[in-house]
């Protein structure tokens, strides 16, 4: 009769605090084993084609906004620098929808019911529409609705049918809010989360997710409501993780069910007795 309750665990998680404060492309996570990188970030014209130059750096008190959060530990930022051709930055409108952001991917082997929770900072140049996404084959992605926590003052939701081509079709995050008379940007955006409810993401060897530009062209803007300016701008990253409960275990809503269910019988046999 002996039920094991289930509690989403863990599987993979970046805070960057592992890290040296430097250049990294790729860094590895906190904890479990997994993958990260940046996307796009070398392919358009920022002016130049840039060379990707993702870095962790420390965040710091000034670096916030409008709703006055700010990270002072270790955190990812997503850019291009300069190369040989000269002056870049890597973010640029020209870029289609979903391909310019960052990746991390994570096995979800023995786990199902996945959850995945994100603090996202864009300065104040940087792109202003996210997506996030995932793939269960490492090939098409899927968009996922986020789901706002009580720090995200300045963000909104948006769920958009793609009409004029130039924005996702579904939903996504828009951070360039007028609050009390501030301009957006330079907002920390924390326990962005998201249900992966799909049951081909549970026990997947190839899960990934994508924190991606939710809009191209002339719907690309910046935190600022202005047209994005091809040659500043970055997004950053903070707390990625992806959780799952073990598979075989029990949700706490069946061991109340079970349980309850056993005191029932229990009290109907002693009062036979």
């Amino acid at each position: 009769m002996a039920v094991t309750q289930a509690r989403a665990q863990i599987i993979t998680a970046w805070t960057f605090e592992n890290d040296p404060v430097a250049v990294n492309n790729s860094p590895a996570p906190s904890t479990g084993s997994g993958t990260a990188g940046s996307l796009g970030m070398n392919l358009y014209p920022t002016p130049n084609v840039g060379v990707t130059t993702d870095d962790v750096l420390a965040g710091k008190a000034s670096d916030t906004g409008a709703n006055g959060v700010a990270n002072t530990t270790q955190t990812w930022r997503v850019r291009a620098q300069a190369g040989s051709t000269g002056t870049a930055n890597g973010w640029s409108s020209l870029a289609p929808i979903g391909t310019q952001g960052a990746e991390f991917a994570a096995s979800t082997a023995g786990y199902n019911n996945i959850n995945i929770s994100f603090d996202w900072y864009a300065t104040t140049q940087g792109e202003g529409n996210l997506q996030l996404a995932y793939t269960t084959d490492g090939i098409n992605w899927i968009n996922a609705p986020l789901t706002l926590s009580g720090s995200d003052t300045g963000l909104q939701v948006v769920s958009y049918n793609g009409a004029d081509g130039l924005t996702v079709n579904g939903s996504y995050v828009r951070d360039n809010v007028l609050l009390n008379g501030a301009l957006a940007g330079q907002n920390w955006f924390t326990g962005l989360t998201a249900t992966i409810t799909d049951p081909n993401a549970a026990n997947d060897p190839n899960f990934a997710i994508e924190m991606v530009n939710a809009s191209t062209g002339t719907d690309c803007v910046s935190t600022q409501g202005t047209a994005l300016n091809n040659s500043s701008g970055n997004w950053r990253f903070d707390n990625v993780v992806i959780r799952g409960t073990v598979i075989g275990v029990p949700e706490p809503t069946a061991l109340f069910l079970v349980s309850g269910s056993l005191a029932m019988l229990t009290a109907l046999r002693r009062r036979q007795l």
